[in-house]
């Protein structure tokens, strides 16, 4: 082979690398040399791998500093930005080579935070904030996905592509740690949480792909023919339809209105195969025993003045005069007998007054009795507890079904839905929907009409 067909042969390779085989006017040839500066390298997806083992082990050991290092390893954001590029040409095969390469980018990431998560399981467990925040919808997140799009693309459109870095691996990070959020979902018994990560990545990819598409419209590097306003047209209603979900600024209701292949798609993986931990539910019984603090012991108190019985004798003497003797010239003198007659009368009346020293009082201390109620969703895995009564709200803890809440009784009506307030087996107070519970003990009954 002589030289020109050798060059004549890479250059058609390289053509067939960019959106356009046979660039035609200025426009189609500045396109075609920026879809090159999207194409990925081997680099990159070797540096996907390494920031999946990072991001797994940051979240089996809680390490914050390896969040930072496997955002700093994810790779260039080319094969995303294409995508969004491949919409502003109107070119469909760009856009699925893009596709493609981007998948494979995410499941290098993916495989590599299994890996740390098989090693870690049973060893370690992740605190509830990071799934938390990666299976609820996050203004924050959402914003920083979306202006880091739009830099790198206002970046890429320069030669040097200064400071890209830092704004490519931001906008990546929320695309790709739903994955790692998913994985160990999958393999450490928190299978409900899946598909809510997998859709809060799928919403952040929409609106950082939207605002990318609308970052290269406004840097004239779009093709306005009939197929390209079409493709631009849908990943835009995509992207307004994530950013109206994801902000809460209209209630789509993406998880409501695909329940049902929600569903189908859980009994595929096999995620209803679960065996849930049993939860004793007890019933406490009040038992009070008083505990006298004070003795009592009556005292007499005599008040008065004794009275001393006195005496009163009555002398009735009477003479009977005996004339037994015979006058002999010798008077006889007559004995007076005397009777005496002794009357007793005591007069001592005591008073008794009773003074206690102190008077004892027992209280008894009665607790209420507590109001648990049963997780019972009708066709899902459990429910979410969430910080807020909202739908929007950070989620907590998810809770399997058949597992127990214990209800505080607090009621609001939010989003269409009546929210109670319940506590957690850990002690975690947080909002849960009033449908989704069946009342365990006896307690005020919630009506959801209320």
């Amino acid at each position: 082979m002589n030289t020109n067909e050798y060059d004549s042969a890479a250059r058609k390779r390289y053509k067939k690398r960019g959106l356009y085989t046979d660039p035609q006017g200025s426009r189609q040839i500045f396109l075609n040399e920026l879809s090159h500066r999207l194409i990925p390298s081997l680099g990159d997806f070797l540096l996907a791998l390494l920031a999946g083992i990072c991001s797994g082990a940051a979240l089996m050991l809680n390490a914050n500093p390896l969040w930072i290092l496997a955002a700093a390893l994810l790779p260039f954001c080319g094969p995303f930005l294409g995508m969004a590029l491949s919409c502003a040409a109107g070119s469909f095969r760009f856009f699925l080579k893009s596709l493609g390469k981007q998948m494979l980018e995410q499941l290098l990431f993916w495989c590599g935070a299994t890996l740390m998560i098989l090693i870690f399981k049973g060893k370690y467990s992740p605190s509830d904030t990071v799934p938390g925040f990666f299976t609820a919808y996050n203004l924050y997140a959402i914003i920083t996905a979306a202006l880091s799009a739009v830099i790198c693309v206002l970046q890429v459109k320069r030669i040097g592509l200064i400071s890209l870095g830092a704004f490519s691996s931001a906008m990546m990070f929320f695309v790709m740690t739903p994955l790692t959020i998913a994985s160990w979902a999958f393999f450490c018994g928190q299978r409900h949480m899946i598909l809510p990560a997998l859709e809060t990545g799928l919403v952040c990819s929409l609106i950082a792909l939207a605002a990318g598409l609308a970052a290269f419209v406004l840097v004239r590097a779009a093709d306005f023919r009939l197929i390209s306003v079409l493709m631009m047209a849908a990943l835009f209603i995509l992207g307004a339809l994530g950013i109206v979900e994801g902000l809460g600024l209209i209630r789509v209701s993406f998880r409501d209105r695909f329940e049902n292949q929600k569903n189908s798609m859980q009994q595929a993986i096999h995620l209803v195969t679960y065996t849930p931990t049993a939860t004793a539910t007890a019933t406490p019984t009040d038992t009070v025993t008083p505990t006298p603090t004070d003795t009592f012991t009556p005292t007499a108190t005599f008040t008065g003045t004794p009275v001393t019985p006195t005496a009163t004798a009555t002398s009735t003497a009477t003479a009977t005069p005996t004339n037994t003797a015979t006058v002999t010239n010798t008077p006889v003198t007559p004995s007076p007998t005397a009777t005496f007659t002794a009357t007793l009368t005591p007069t001592i009346t005591p008073t008794r007054t009773l003074i206690p020293t102190m008077t004892p009082t027992n209280t008894k201390v009665v607790t209420p009795t507590p109001v648990y109620g049963i997780v019972s969703v009708r066709g899902d895995t459990g429910v979410l507890v969430r910080s807020t009564p909202a739908l929007g709200g950070d989620v907590l803890r998810g809770i399997y079904n058949n597992s127990v809440l214990e209800i505080i009784g607090e009621t609001v009506f939010v989003d269409g839905y009546t929210w109670i307030s319940v506590r957690t087996n850990e002690g975690k107070e947080g909002w849960v929907t009033n449908d989704v519970l069946r009342t365990a003990t006896p307690g005020p009954v919630f009506d959801d009409a209320e």
